[in-house]
């Protein structure tokens, strides 16, 4: 099934490609989405129409994702603290929510898909690096410091 993108995706194309997917992928995702319209005569005629709008407004996403990521950089750390055993390891994890809590209380809003964590939960006590993506374009790597609680 033959779809023009609506925006950047990673490993398929560019804004204003158009491509060939699977029917079951473009219709149960990427139309639903708004990620893609379907690419029949009268769409690409549209699509061409609105080009210069659309490219307007991924550049000021990919402007506001910039500026937030600026801010998670002035932070570059953040510490946690947490119950701990014996051997250094925390009863329970630290995942996104308790990272997105502490990044609240520094006053930065954060949604729970821009963070990723390579490793998985953390588990231990000690710096972790952790992923914030806000855009496709824009990541950057910050370290969250488990302590314990006292």
């Amino acid at each position: 099934m033959e779809v023009i993108l609506l925006s950047k995706i990673y490993k398929l194309g560019d804004s204003g490609a158009i491509i060939n997917v699977k029917s079951g992928y473009a219709r149960n995702f990427l139309i639903p989405k708004g990620k893609a319209i379907l690419a029949n005569k009268k769409n690409i005629e549209s699509f061409e129409a609105q080009r210069v709008a659309l490219e307007k407004e991924n550049i000021s996403k990919l402007l506001i994702a910039q500026s937030r990521a600026d801010k998670i950089k002035k932070v570059n750390s953040l510490t946690i603290a947490s119950k701990v055993g014996k051997e250094g390891k925390i009863f329970g994890s630290v995942g996104v929510r308790n990272i997105i809590k502490e990044m609240m209380l520094l006053g930065i809003k954060i949604n729970k898909k821009e963070i990723r964590l390579p490793n998985g939960l953390l588990r231990q006590v000690g710096e972790h690096k952790v992923i914030f993506q806000p855009h496709n374009e824009v990541f950057l790597y910050f370290t969250v410091n488990i302590i314990p609680k006292k």
